[in-house]
């Protein structure tokens, strides 16, 4: 039999090509065609997606945990890390900002109020 992807003699039983790989007819009625490739969980994460998650922090869960899921595990968790950060971040970052705006509007009258009051003992 004949290679239907590189035109290569192979064996009439044979599942997949020996000389480029394809699946044969063969091998499709025996449900080869279906089979995944070996998924390493130590795959990095993309740079670009990283920063994706830290600037849309639903992002980052929801792909962190489609790539765990798929078994990648290390990049699935650096999206996860970023994204939670991240909204840890989106979170706290007003409470802190709006803290400071009130400190600061009770502060500045204290502090301009000093030169008066050191006016008035003289």
């Amino acid at each position: 039999m004949f290679c239907s992807n590189c035109g290569s003699t192979i064996d009439d039983n044979a599942a997949v090509c020996i000389h480029c790989g394809a699946v044969t007819a063969r091998g499709m009625s025996m449900g080869v065609g279906g089979v995944k490739a070996p998924v390493d969980p130590n795959e990095p994460a993309n740079g670009g997606f990283i920063v994706l998650s830290l600037l849309v922090p639903i992002f980052g869960i929801i792909y962190g945990a489609i790539e765990k899921g798929n078994g990648k595990e290390r990049a699935g968790k650096a999206y996860l890390t970023s994204g939670i950060a991240s909204m840890i971040f989106w979170v706290v970052m007003p409470v802190v900002i709006t803290l400071l705006i009130t400190l600061i509007s009770f502060i500045l009258p204290l502090l301009m109020m000093i030169p008066i009051m050191i006016a008035g003992a003289n």
